[in-house]
């Protein structure tokens, strides 16, 4: 008995949605991250610093990044990328925050390779014409949580104002000694967070200013997620051999 040429096209497009259906439950249960890792990304962190009134709990969005270029003009975006947190220069970190320079090399080992981690990248190279002193902001997101992980950004000697703005909200900075007399560091702490402005003259003799906000937090939980999928992929490999022998 033959099937009548409308009802073909509906037994088809049954079909095709079923399908979709069944394909779209096991899409969702193949990507949805285990429990143990879904239960870092809910937690709540400890409040610190903010940017633009992003702080550590932020969730990155398509209505921040929409904020965040009325203020910064157009950016430049990256959905995986290195993470260096390195600065001022390589023996810095090691020798005013061994803590910080710890979790630096975590997250580049292996050494001397090139490791990429889950994480969306923003970066605003002409925040200038938008009348702010920024001549480089780049802001580094995980790519699980959403959640900020590091801000960079270098303003002009116009933003002076920047750092005063800085003491009137943390307070007096603690000052870092034993550096030479072409740079002055001064960072605030907060929940492990940290909050690191540099100055230094420019080659016309005008002061240029370097801020990092590092969330110590988000940083460790990024690492605690990848330390945690590395183990289930060995898991995964281990059983994979008991099964095949």
């Amino acid at each position: 008995m033959s099937i009548p040429k409308r009802n073909k096209w509906i037994v088809g497009i049954s079909v095709v949605l079923l399908l979709t259906g069944v394909a779209g439950v096991i899409i969702e249960k193949k990507f949805r991250p285990p429990s143990s890792i879904n239960s870092q990304i809910v937690k709540e962190l400890p409040e610190s610093f903010t940017f633009f009134d992003l702080g550590a709990n932020t969730r990155f969005s398509s209505d921040v990044r929409s904020a965040l270029s009325d203020h910064l003009g157009s950016d430049a975006i990256a959905y995986r990328s290195q993470i260096d947190l390195s600065v001022n220069d390589p023996d810095f970190l090691k020798t005013f925050f061994p803590e910080l320079d710890t979790l630096n090399l975590q997250l580049n080992y292996p050494p001397r390779e090139r490791v990429e981690h889950n994480t969306i990248k923003l970066m605003y190279r002409y925040a200038r014409k938008s009348g702010v002193p920024f001549t480089y902001v780049e802001m580094v997101f995980s790519g699980y949580s959403h959640r900020p992980m590091y801000f960079s950004m270098n303003i002009s000697y116009e933003g002076n104002d920047i750092i005063d703005a800085l003491d009137q909200k943390y307070g007096r900075p603690e000052d870092i000694q034993g550096l030479n007399s072409f740079i002055k560091v001064g960072f605030w702490k907060k929940n492990r967070d940290l909050l690191l402005a540099s100055m230094k003259n420019d080659r016309y003799g005008n002061p240029e200013y370097h801020i990092m906000i590092y969330y110590v937090n988000s940083l460790e939980e990024l690492l605690n997620i990848e330390k945690e999928e590395a183990r289930q992929r060995q898991d995964s490999v281990k059983k994979a051999s008991e099964k095949a022998f």
